[in-house]
């Protein structure tokens, strides 16, 4: 007796659902893509990292001259926990400002729609821009930092003289200066989820450095040192290792730097939420 075999059915292929992918792997592609977009013309490479690096050297370089000439007071020279003073005054938002203006072109130029469209993991942007501003913003701050410390300690000895590059204060600010810098630019790119527009978040955050900040230190009393004690960047400042004028509220340089990194980290998983949950065609 002969058996017919069964004809076999062919098995429809299952679509492929964008995202459905392993979440580190969709990140890997994010992150590539964001190394992508830096070709040569991006300002990051020609303006935002040698204005960060030129600003303190030269601040530096103008104050060590004129204290060797006598023009300033230069008595005492520099200490080594106030050698990253201009690298965290003007660098650190410097180097803020390329990963802002990268996140908030993406909505000026219409990309951000495209980008969504092919991966709706919106999350991936933010995160990946984070990564990759992140890395190379710290690596070029603690770069800067180290740089200038051991770089100036050789060139002008009778003001830098004390600067140790490698005494526990000097690996605290060339190690905390770039953490510093790094959450700057999450606080920096969670307000650009919350608001993409790069003036108006570069203004938010100087405003509040800058302006609320230093008024606190005017206000006399008991109440005005309580504000600069909590005050989120003066925090951060003593994470990061630079000389202050008042303890820490938070037990000390560690608990300082947590205060603050608990508010950049709230900023943006607030803006990345904000983002996820955002009708893009409305302007948001």
């Amino acid at each position: 007796m002969t058996h017919r075999r069964p004809d076999t059915v062919p098995v429809p292929a299952v679509p492929r659902v964008p995202g459905s992918a392993n979440p580190v792997t969709h990140l890997l592609r994010a992150v590539r893509a964001e190394f992508a977009k830096l070709g040569h013309r991006s300002p990051l490479w020609y303006a935002v990292l040698p204005l960060a690096a030129f600003i303190p050297a030269a601040l530096n370089f103008g104050i060590a001259k004129a204290a060797q000439l006598n023009k300033i007071d230069g008595s005492g020279g520099m200490d080594t926990n106030n050698a990253a003073y201009w690298i965290i005054v003007f660098s650190t938002f410097i180097l803020m400002t390329g990963a802002v203006t990268s996140f908030c072109g993406e909505f000026r130029d219409g990309t951000v729609e495209l980008a969504f469209a092919v991966q709706p993991r919106r999350w991936l942007l933010p995160v990946a821009k984070l990564i990759v501003f992140g890395g190379i913003s710290g690596m070029a701050s603690m770069i800067i930092t180290f740089g200038i410390m051991w770089g100036y300690h050789l060139l002008f000895p009778d003001v830098w003289g004390r600067v140790d590059v490698f005494s526990y204060d000097g690996v605290r600010l060339w190690l905390g200066t770039p953490l510093l810098t790094v959450l700057v630019i999450a606080l920096g790119l969670g307000l650009s989820a919350l608001f993409p527009r790069p003036g108006l978040v570069v203004m938010l955050i100087l405003l509040w450095k800058f302006g609320v900040e230093k008024f606190v230190e005017f206000l006399q009393g008991d109440f005005g040192i309580l504000l600069q004690r909590w005050s989120p960047f003066r925090n951060a400042e003593i994470g990061a290792g630079q000389m202050v004028t008042f303890d820490s509220p938070f037990g000390g340089a560690l608990g300082s730097m947590l205060y603050f990194a608990a508010i950049a980290i709230g900023f943006f998983i607030a803006g990345v939420v904000h983002l996820a949950k955002a009708d893009l065609r409305s302007g948001d």
